[in-house]
């Protein structure tokens, strides 16, 4: 046997799908794998299109892509759908390597390397509507217990005040919901957890007001569990800014930063500036037991609220655990602009 029969032997035995084909799609060699996925002998590939195997509405997407195969990025990974041998449509995963160029540049032969990948994308549709529909049960759930709430304590002497903070924090908890749903649980985007935190400040910025609440970071990803605790954490600071604090005159500000710290814990300052004198208070209310055990009892940071006479400073430290760094490019957002989902935030 000599070294082509070899080679051939070895690209046969593979269970990954190989093609190499030309610009126009006439396949050169195809393996075994790949033809047993089209139903044909692997001799009768030879010479044949690869696109009369890929359905038409996949066409415009994967030519797309191929195009972008560049002498300086030869090569892409994409996913799409390819008919069977027994006419079913199956997802498929493949890696395209671009081997000759013309003298423009354009590619004139690549290879592909591809699997199957149908059962995980069934997987994933059938996660996807398990979760659309937990999310539509939890959001149901919520909308009940607001009502039983306004109904359990209608008529009740002072009643209405401590129902509306119940209900604002009910809003707040969905709000950390929402945007772990669009992300299917996978965490978020710090500057998007804190500006959800915050959605309570919109309404009190008002005309001109757009720089009385700022936030700044470096780029993080936060899990789901500190997601909502610090969701929670930020709507308290943030009713307490605008009931009593800098935010209840014309003139406070409010700015949330985060850092990275040297051991990797990140560090949040929530700090106000420019309202009404600050003093602290005389006994340790629901909000406060709230920040105190967020952060400290479930998420195991360390917690600091300074009443200071010009403003609250509130210090967070939370372990490293809690996020997935993706860049440190500093951002600078305002929670009373739309989230990039285009809702109102």
């Amino acid at each position: 046997m000599n070294e082509a029969d070899i080679l051939r032997d070895i690209l046969d035995a593979q269970l990954d799908m190989l093609c190499r084909f030309t610009a126009d799609g006439t396949i050169l060699f195809a393996n075994t794998a790949y033809a047993r996925m089209m139903g044909h002998a692997r001799e009768d590939l030879t010479g044949r299109n690869l696109w009369q195997f890929v359905p038409e509405s996949e066409h415009a997407a994967i030519r797309a892509e191929l195009a972008d195969l560049t002498p300086q990025n030869p090569s892409r990974t994409i996913e799409n759908r390819l008919e069977a041998a027994d006419g079913s449509v199956r997802w498929t995963l493949w890696r395209n390597h671009a081997l000759a160029f013309d003298a423009q540049g354009r590619w004139q032969m690549a290879q592909s390397t591809g699997i199957d990948i149908t059962e995980r994308k069934m997987l994933e549709d059938r996660l996807r509507l398990l979760l659309e529909e937990l999310n539509h049960r939890v959001k149901n759930t919520l909308m009940v217990v607001q009502a039983m709430a306004w109904q359990s304590f209608r008529g009740m002497d002072g009643a209405a005040e401590g129902v509306e903070n119940f209900t604002a924090r009910l809003h707040a908890l969905a709000a950390a919901h929402t945007i772990l749903s669009r992300r299917q649980w996978a965490g978020a985007p710090m500057a998007d957890v804190v500006r959800q935190g915050l959605t309570v400040c919109n309404g009190e910025l008002g005309m001109g007001g757009a720089r009385r609440v700022t936030v700044s970071g470096p780029d993080l990803t936060i899990g789901a569990a500190p997601t909502v605790s610090l969701v929670l954490v930020l709507h308290e600071l943030a009713t307490n800014a605008i009931k009593y604090g800098a935010l209840s005159n014309a003139t406070g500000t409010v700015s949330v930063c985060w850092t990275v710290e040297a051991d990797g814990r990140v560090s949040l300052e929530w700090r106000e500036q420019g309202g009404p004198s600050v003093s602290p208070p005389k006994r340790s209310g629901f909000g406060t037991r709230l920040i105190r055990d967020a952060i400290t009892r479930q998420l195991g940071g360390e917690a600091l609220v300074d009443h200071a006479h010009d403003g609250v400073v509130a210090r967070f430290v939370l372990p490293t655990g809690h996020f997935n760094p993706t860049g440190m490019a500093a951002i600078v957002t305002n929670p009373e602009l739309s989230n990039p989902d285009g809702e109102s935030a």
